[in-house]
Formats: structure tokens, sequence, C-alpha cells
């Protein structure tokens, strides 16, 4: 059976393993943030964390853990019985900022196995040529210390990428047609919608086959 359409969007249950045509690279965090790391043929990622709260790093202990891809991978708790009020978000905002030269291809949130490719396809080519890359997030840990600058308190970030010029490994079934799918009995279908963009999901129940329609 063919893998759920949004399973790409999920975080994996194991440890990410690098695939077949990606080059590894781990880099020590010893200079603080952003952090450059070199992706080939001109191409580098930028590691940045957007914060205005000064104040706060200064006041934290150097080897206190700010974001780690241990989180990722950790069992969650079972949600309380009663709904608690609602609270701010406490996951840092760690990101790659890809860049060309100059000009930025893309940005990739830190989350462990995600990968995306620099620029998409939606990105404008006005401003001429750009080299393409696939990067994958496979782990970090970040502490307080490279918050604040330079130093080593054990920080570091792995990161895979490849050149984009392939077709994608992983791939579905083609899309089910709009008016096929509406005459099958409602009982043997199920539709989702996904995002701001409104991603449509459209699942037959009696092929036992899933197919997606944009």
């Amino acid at each position: 059976m063919p893998p759920f359409p949004i399973d790409r969007y999920l975080l994996p249950e194991t440890p990410v393993e690098v695939p077949d045509g990606f080059t590894e690279v781990r880099q020590s965090l010893t200079a603080g943030l952003p952090h450059r790391v070199e992706l080939g043929a001109g191409v580098h990622a930028v590691l940045i964390l957007p914060t205005g709260l000064a104040r706060q790093w200064l006041d934290t202990d150097p080897l206190a853990v700010v974001s780690s891809s241990a989180d990722d991978l950790a069992p969650r708790p079972v949600p309380p019985a009663t709904p608690r009020a609602p609270a701010l978000v406490g996951r840092v905002p760690l990101r790659l900022v890809v860049r060309q030269g100059t000009r930025i291809l893309g940005s990739v949130p830190l989350a462990t196995g995600l990968r995306r490719v620099c620029p998409d396809a939606g990105l404008s080519t006005d401003a001429g040529p750009s080299r393409a890359v696939e990067v994958l997030v496979l782990a970090w840990l970040l502490h307080a210390g490279t918050v604040r600058g330079s130093g080593d308190y054990g920080s570091s970030v792995t990161l895979a990428w490849r050149p984009a010029d392939r077709a994608v490994d992983q791939f579905g079934p083609p899309p089910i047609n709009e008016f096929v799918w509406r005459r099958r009995p409602p009982a043997q279908r199920v539709e989702s919608e996904l995002g701001p963009g409104r991603l449509r999901y459209r699942y037959l129940l009696d092929k036992k086959m899933r197919r997606v329609l944009r």
C-alpha cells in the first residue's frame, strides 16, 4: 500500500538515516550564532535564531539547553483531561537560511527529518539561474552560551544535502479525477483539507488506494 500523502510532514519515530546521494555535514557551533554551513558550489546555509530578548540569554546558564533534536523523537505526554489555558509556544524558532552568494534560496525550520528543496518550484527566477539543493535536517543541540556568543559549549548541528538536479525518490499514484471521485458512494470515499492553501486529499476506501487532488 502506498504511503499516506501527509507522511512526509510527520516526525520520524526513529533517528533519521542519510539517504543515498546525500552528503552529511556535522559542525560544532563554537563561533556562536549566526553560523554558516557550506553546502558546496557556492551555496551555503546560515543557522539563525531570531530573538529580541538579549537580557534573557545573559541571565541564563551557558550550558542550559535551548533546543535539541532529541525533543522531536521523545514520546509525547498524555494530554490532560481538562484543557489548560493557552500559553506561548516554548520552542525557539531555529531555522536555516539557504543562500547562493547573497541571494536567499529558501528558509528551512529545524525539525528532525525535514527535507526541503531550495529554491522551491514557486520561487521566481527573475534574478537569474540559481543552483537548487535539497536539505535534510538530521540533528542539532544548542546551548544558551552559543546564543550569547562564541565559545565551546557543546552545541552542534548535523545536516545532509544534495544537488536538487534529479526527480524525487518518493512518489505516489496519480491523482483521482474529481468527477470520478464524486461518483463513488459516500461510504467509500474520504476527503480532508490541509493548510491555508486548502490542499485536498481524497481517499477511495474500496480500492484501498490513496490519491491526492490539488
